[in-house]
């Protein structure tokens, strides 16, 4: 009578699924480690952009109320422009128009 070999199945089967979870492991925290580095990249550069946008719009106070309190001039047809950059791609353009002409005109009509 022959005896059967079935025993060497089931050790073999046991160490390719061992092996197979350590590698399956290993594939997810690499994919978890890159995308948790390409969100920080992500985060810190749009904390920038907004840094510096929020710079410009300060920027872009100030010199509206530099012009209301009378430190700037108007220029032509009394409109003011002014451009403050972002990034290089990018700017804030400010355009005041006066409205001495359409209060004077008002108050004199009344």
């Amino acid at each position: 009578m022959e005896a059967r070999r079935s025993k060497g199945i089931n050790a073999g089967s046991a160490s390719i699924l061992l092996i197979f979870a350590v590698l399956s492991l290993i594939s997810f925290a690499t994919l978890t480690l890159v995308n948790s580095k390409a969100d920080y990249n992500l985060s810190n550069n749009l904390a920038q952009r907004q840094l510096a946008y929020y710079r410009a719009c300060h920027e872009g106070n100030a010199f509206v109320a530099a012009v209301n309190s009378g430190y700037e001039n108007f220029s032509q047809d009394d409109i003011i422009k002014k451009s403050i950059p972002i990034t290089d791609n990018q700017s804030l353009d400010i355009t005041l128009m006066s409205n001495i002409k359409n209060n004077s005109t008002n108050s004199t009509n009344k």
